[in-house]
């Protein structure tokens, strides 16, 4: 019985690892989308790769919208 047991604990340990990993990376993707700084460096791009003639006004003010409702949803995530 203690074998058994041991032996199941011991598949456990990886996937106990995985699950931690996993979880890190989903932690680290949301601080990414929520933080504040690297979307206002995205809209700077942005704005650069419009004012060079590397996106049209269209894909420029589509992205727009995006960054700035990742900025909101951000902005209204840290008041909560």
């Amino acid at each position: 019985m203690f074998m058994l047991t041991g032996f199941l604990i011991a598949l456990m340990l990886p996937v106990k690892g995985l699950m931690g990993i996993f979880k890190k990376i989903a932690e680290m993707a949301e601080a990414e989308l929520t933080d504040e700084s690297k979307i206002r460096e995205g809209l700077v791009q942005l704005e650069d790769l419009y004012d060079n003639g590397k996106i049209t006004e269209e894909e420029y003010h589509e992205r727009e919208d995006q960054l700035m409702e990742r900025l909101n949803m951000a902005r209204e995530n840290k008041d909560e």
